[in-house]
């Protein structure tokens, strides 16, 4: 049977070993997929399937292999490239084949199985004691970091961070994953991504305590903050288990392992995340219209990625925010210089990645003309940025290691051609000059037939036949010819091939050493220069760890010149930190919103907060006037602020926060099996718990998900809770006009200004002092095109419903009616949504009495008249 020949055995035993891999099998020019294989890859990359004596198969060719193994990195799937490493010396026997690599998505390290602007995260979860372990690690990069989560904080904490992070891969404690429901919910929800279960076995203390010490070349982890049971030792030791086994433990980038905390950075949940669309947005989960986007004039891939992981770890420190904020104030007052910085990492490839696979020996050779390029470009960045005092510490840490980045310069200058082969086995790689032995092949395999003419005249001056000529067969290879008048001529080195009619063939040791010279030269040569590509590229890998430094110098630069250039093109301010609870705001903008319409048509606003003094506000006005606009960049310009960024407003004062929270709206969570209500309710008592008095917390609409009683009672009752015993600074936007009877020394009505006139509204998108006395929603139904029938009946109701009795009744009414009735087309004159007597009361207590001249007092009282009687 097909199945029981010698190579599909060697395929069974392979694939046995990799069961929940797909293996891709080296046949000659293919790698070929076998039964179950075959079926998943040419479902999934539409690929034809076929049988051999009845086996299922499919194959792709090998040197278009990196197009399908992208694809199916992106459904999900494991890869392992199973190559033929030694072939049977007949020609006969099977070759003998292993796997050299195993792909997965969260391990991929190639370019082209990469998105260049984001991380690629593999994670790993396990628990010990009353803690869960949490590390994570891009092996493209060597950034590796972990931490420990209170296991009753696991749900929100892990949430937290797979949100921020969004891991394609996930290694997991088994009984976690079959014991812990609300895990396991959370995993479920993440929509791709890869899981690997561990036994608990492997999650033990000291076997994964001694990996970390092996990888990171010390005696004990105490240097990293590791002492005792630390918990972060148990996923961050798995992680290095399963790349050890996938990248066959060429991990030298990963020489660091940063120990991280919630106390390190400002609070951002989740739901603030997602809410505030700092990285995505809501609608397809993308970058458009998002803080990201806004930010991110970036120039290298590198600051592109670490622009994200700042925005979504504003700092706490006042020393740190200050010194980004000085560096982007510096670039803002120096407009070339900035031009000029911009240009030069124009032209900076993604070293971080590039150092990462010649450290896996994964680099070809031009990965290393793209590191050249990036070197030069460092050491003019120092030569640059030494000119100026403000900058000299960045130009210290490009400068620390000039002699050796030089000295990796040089070698790959003198080296590596400047159009090379991408693969080893074509040769093309080395430059001339750079080894004798390989000048002396190339020049052999390019001069042959010249070497063989010098050759051969020397032979006929030496031995005095004018007639010997040289010929060449496939039987005999090369030889000299010697015609029987000449044959008492033939020298005693000449060695008899042959005899004709008319002479004799002969050779000499000389004549067989250039044959086999040229011959093999050409194999010679592709060995000789994958023998020094694979030394110079070794060399390379030495400097790895301080490549690695330098990649944090451009992508820390690049980022804080993102952010001056950001704040060119949008007119952005410096801020000033404060430790004092004030939160002053004057003209503040919207940055997403500002930046999706004209130049110059957002409306700015001021706010004034402080711990002191007012911290809460209660913001009324309708929908569509701009509340959540409104609270959306108030938290938006805190964190800008507070990852050391411009911020668009005319002056600010940004008191230090500990956390923000953002709940804005809400949606039912299916995959949960929770209710809008219940979302909204679970986001508030995470708030409610979590928040301090150096929060800033942004809450809209609580309690629009229930009956208006319990909604109005929730909303009441959350806000004497936070002006009580919370304390934040808050900015409460509330549908419920009778919140606006909370009396609190620290509370302050705003509400949105509307422009009435004649019955029709205009949105001002100004905030103003004092509540809103009137949602206008009949007036925004009609905005949003509800037809007018409905609209006039509506107004009518509205007149009707001034009164809980009077409300009851009407209502009572018309459920007697056939509702057809009420909606008829022949409405007669249409009633304005707001009569003339409420417009002119609305006037009336609005009017400022203190700065009003009796003059455009009498003047109002003529038009009040004149409009009344208008009525009458």
């Amino acid at each position: 049977m097909a199945n029981t020949t010698p190579m599909m055995l060697q395929y069974k035993k392979i694939k046995n070993e990799h069961r929940n891999s797909i293996l891709f099998f080296r046949l000659g020019d293919f790698y070929e997929m076998f039964e179950q294989d075959a079926f998943e890859v040419s479902k999934l990359l539409d690929i034809t399937l076929t049988r051999r004596n009845g086996v299922p198969m499919c194959g792709i060719p090998y040197h278009a292999a990196a197009n399908y193994i992208t694809r199916l990195l992106k459904a999900g799937r494991k890869i392992a490239i199973c190559e033929q490493t030694h072939l049977s010396a007949d020609g006969k026997g099977i070759a003998r084949r292993e796997v050299t690599e195993v792909i997965t998505p969260g391990t991929a390290v190639e370019e082209g199985f990469l998105d260049k602007n984001t991380n690629n995260y593999l994670a790993a979860i396990g628990r010990l004691n009353e803690f869960i372990s949490f590390a994570y690690i891009d092996l493209s990069t060597g950034e590796f970091l972990a931490t420990r989560i209170k296991y009753m904080d696991r749900a929100s904490g892990l949430r937290k961070e797979f949100f921020r992070l969004s891991p394609r891969e996930i290694l997991i404690q088994e009984t976690l994953l079959k014991d812990d429901k609300d895990i396991c919910a959370l995993i479920q929800e993440r929509e791709g991504l890869v899981i690997n279960r561990y036994p608990d076995w492997n999650f033990d203390l000291d076997l994964n305590r001694r990996l970390l010490e092996k990888q990171l070349k010390v005696a004990n982890l105490k240097g990293f903050g590791l002492e005792g049971e630390a918990p972060e030792i148990l996923s961050a030791g798995i992680i290095l288990d399963y790349i050890n086994d996938t990248s066959r433990g060429l991990l030298s980038h990963i020489r660091n392992l940063t120990i991280y905390s919630d106390n390190t950075f400002v609070g951002l949940d989740e739901t603030s995340q997602r809410n505030l669309e700092l990285v995505e947005n809501m609608q397809d989960r993308s970058r458009r219209h998002t803080l990201l986007e806004v930010l991110d004039q970036s120039r290298t891939s590198m600051g592109s990625r670490r622009l994200k992981r700042v925005i979504l770890n504003p700092l706490k420190n006042k020393e740190q925010i200050e010194k980004r904020l000085d560096i982007v104030d510096f670039f803002y007052h120096h407009q070339i210089l900035l031009s000029q910085v911009r240009e030069r990492l124009k032209n900076f490839f993604d070293l971080e990645r590039l150092i990462s696979r010649v450290a896996m020996e994964r680099a070809h050779a031009k990965d290393l003309l793209a590191i050249k390029s990036s070197l030069a470009v460092i050491l003019s960045l120092e030569e640059m940025l030494k000119s100026y005092p403000d900058l000299e510490q960045e130009a210290a840490r490009l400068r620390k290691h000039k002699k050796e980045i030089e000295e990796l310069q040089d070698l790959l200058e003198e080296s590596i051609l400047e159009e090379p082969s991408l693969l080893l086995s074509e040769g093309n790689l080395i430059k001339r000059g750079y080894n004798t032995d390989l000048d002396r092949l190339q020049i052999l395999r390019k001069n042959a037939r010249s070497i063989l003419e010098k050759y051969l005249n020397r032979e006929r001056q030496e031995s005095g036949i004018s007639s010997l000529k040289l010929k060449y067969n496939r039987i005999l290879g090369y030889f000299l010819e010697v015609t029987k008048a000449n044959l008492n001529l033939v020298p005693d080195h000449f060695v008899r091939r042959q005899t004709l009619v008319n002479g004799e063939r002969f050779t000499t040791d000389i004549l067989n050493e250039k044959e086999i010279e040229i011959n093999n030269a050409s194999e010679k040569i592709v060995e000789l220069e994958r023998e020094l590509f694979l030394k110079i590229r070794s060399k390379a890998g030495k400097a790895t760890g301080i490549i690695l430094d330098l990649c944090e110098v451009i992508a820390d630069l690049d980022v804080l010149q993102s952010f001056a250039f950001a704040a060119t093109l949008h007119g952005y301010i410096r801020p000033k930190i404060n430790s004092r609870g004030l939160l002053k705001i004057e003209e503040g903008r919207h940055p997403v919103v500002e930046a999706n319409l004209p130049p110059g048509s957002f409306i700015p606003n001021n706010l004034s907060l402080s711990s002191s003094g007012n911290f809460f506000v209660l913001l009324t006005g309708p929908n569509m006037a701009g509340k959540s606009t409104f609270l959306r960049q108030t938290a938006l310009i805190v964190l800008m602020a507070q990852i050391g960024c411009f911020i668009p407003a005319a002056e600010a004062n940004i008191s230090l926060t500990d956390n923000i929270f953002c709940r804005v709206g809400a949606t039912d969570n299916l995959a949960r099996g929770e209710s809008t209500f219940l979302v909204e309710m679970n986001e508030t008592a995470n708030i409610l718990r979590s928040a301090t008095d150096k929060s800033l917390i942004i809450m809209d609409e609580i309690g629009r998900g229930t009956g208006t009683n319990d909604g109005l009672s929730i909303a009441w009752a959350v806000s004497e809770y936070l002006l009580n015993y919370v304390r934040a600074k808050t900015l409460f936007a509330t549908h419920f006009h009778e919140l606006t009877d909370l009396k609190h020394k620290h509370l302050v009505n705003l509400s949105m200004e509307v422009l009435e006139k004649e019955g029709e509204i205009v949105f001002l998108k100004r905030v103003r002092p004092g509540p809103s006395d009137n949602s206008y929603g009949i007036h925004v139904a009609k905005l949003a095109g509800v037809p007018e029938i409905v609209i006039i009946e509506a107004a009518k109701m509205l007149s009707q419903l001034t009164t809980p009795e009077k409300a009851h009744q009407s209502l009572k009414s018309r459920q007697q009616s056939d509702g057809r009735d009420n909606l008829k087309e022949d409405h007669g004159e249409q009633p304005l949504l707001f009569s003339t007597a409420q417009v002119i009361q609305e006037e009336i207590l609005n009017i400022k009495l203190e700065s009003t001249t009796p003059l455009e007092a009498l003047n109002r009282l003529a038009y009040w008249q004149n409009e009344i009687k208008k009525q009458v």
